[in-house]
């Protein structure tokens, strides 16, 4: 026999719905992050999708005021890395390209300095890709190397905060 519903199943019972999970992700910052290339890019452990506003337009109009959608306005997205010993740090590495603090020197304008694209895929409990955002032109503005402290005995990591121009989420067959 049929279970009543009323229609406020929004089609949960489906036995084709896949839920995603918060732990099925990868976040893959060319050079920096998970990037199977690099032998000395970083594993995520925290991150989040992208958040995107729009700006308000304010239209005047005889005695009231008519609210537009504006220019959309794409929110810093915070990456958090675990600190391996590696061969070179790739962040610091990436810093190195606009920032060398050891020579003083300071080229945000570079051509050495690339905004490298970033993608963030979510998988279902197979391993299949469910989600792929693509972050194109992504630059650090904002890096922790984190908190030592001499009590505790927790792994390091590395707190990025990314900017990017504009994220979209690529189709899926």
């Amino acid at each position: 026999m049929a279970r009543a519903t009323m229609g406020f199943d929004f089609g949960l019972d489906s036995s084709d719905t896949c839920f995603k999970r918060k732990n099925r992700w990868l976040f893959t910052l060319f050079g920096i992050s998970a990037d199977s290339a690099s032998i000395n890019a970083l594993p995520p452990t925290k991150a989040n999708r992208p958040s995107l506003s729009f700006k308000e337009i304010e239209v005047q109009h005889v005695t009231e005021t008519v609210v537009l959608p504006g220019k959309p306005d794409w929110k810093p997205i915070n990456l958090v890395l675990y600190d391996l010993r590696k061969e070179k740090n790739p962040v610091f590495n990436w810093i190195k390209e606009i920032y060398d603090a050891k020579g003083g020197l300071y080229r945000p304008s570079s051509d050495l300095f690339k905004k490298p694209n970033a993608k963030i895929e979510m998988f279902d409990g197979c391993g299949d890709v469910m989600e792929t955002w693509i972050l194109e032109n992504v630059w650090a503005q904002n890096i922790e190397f984190g908190e030592l402290d001499m009590s505790s005995s927790e792994v390091m990591t590395c707190d990025l905060t990314l900017r990017y121009d504009r994220a979209y989420i690529e189709t899926q067959r």
